[in-house]
């Protein structure tokens, strides 16, 4: 499990500004959750933590390792590529949408990133792949395609996928948002049972009740900034600030 220290990140698109000035530490076995209106910048901060996305200024740093950067006579220099893909590799990353491969079966998605990065055999990987599926109660599941499956079921080999690269990270981005509400709880509970694991999570969400249940932390963000940044019952019973305050109204 790895921790994660981000020292004064910004992010700017063209003439938007994204993030201004991000001071955050999360630490080994830390579930933090982070909450914050539309633009706030929640995704862009996640993009720099696993390297998809450079800080135009500030640095970010995962277990100790700089992300995306190394420091060759006293200089910073971008990572290569592969250099990069490398480091993604430790950090595993649970998006909106699945992205599963249509044409390959539940397994075999799974498989497919280990056996590429040449981490295990084919027996051995298919073992650990049968595992996690039913680590995340898919056990049954393994021979079928993307289209056979619920929304929910999708999003739960795509945590299962991520998983069996043995990441130290998990970072998710709104991985309930793009289902049916019915299938949220089966997400929410698989991704549960790995904070109680102890696995180091950072959680963009707009799921209030499994933020205050299951974070550490709750990191409110608004305009590029860290608002707030405490307990969930002290965000959710006596938010500090009135940006705070007029979203838990809206949420």
């Amino acid at each position: 499990m790895s921790s994660v220290d981000i020292v004064n990140v910004h992010k700017s698109f063209g003439d938007n500004h994204i993030l201004k000035g991000i001071d955050m530490r999360v630490r080994q076995g830390e579930v933090v959750c982070l909450l914050g209106p539309s633009g706030s910048g929640k995704s862009t901060l996640l993009r720099c933590i696993n390297g998809l996305v450079m800080p135009d200024q500030g640095h970010v740093s995962v277990g100790g390792t700089l992300i995306g950067r190394k420091v060759q006579g006293g200089k910073l220099h971008d990572l290569s590529d592969k250099e990069a893909a490398g480091q993604r590799e430790r950090i595993g990353m649970v998006f909106q949408q699945f992205n599963l491969f249509p044409h390959l079966d539940v397994r075999d998605n799974l498989v497919l990133g280990p056996r590429a990065h040449r981490l295990g055999g084919k027996a051995e990987l298919e073992g650990k792949a049968h595992q996690l599926l039913a680590k995340v109660g898919l056990s049954d599941r393994a021979k079928a395609f993307p289209s056979q499956l619920s929304g929910g079921q999708q999003q739960r080999v795509a945590i299962a996928r991520a998983l069996m690269m043995g990441p130290g990270l998990m970072l998710f981005d709104e991985p309930t948002s793009a289902l049916d509400p019915e299938l949220v709880g089966e997400v929410l509970d698989t991704m549960r049972s790995l904070a109680q694991e102890g696995m180091t999570m950072i959680v963009v969400t707009h799921e209030m009740a499994f933020a205050r249940q299951v974070a550490d932390r709750v990191v409110f963000m608004a305009d590029g900034r860290i608002v707030e940044d405490t307990t969930p019952d002290s965000f959710f019973d006596n938010p500090g600030t009135e940006r705070a305050r007029a979203f838990l109204r809206l949420a």
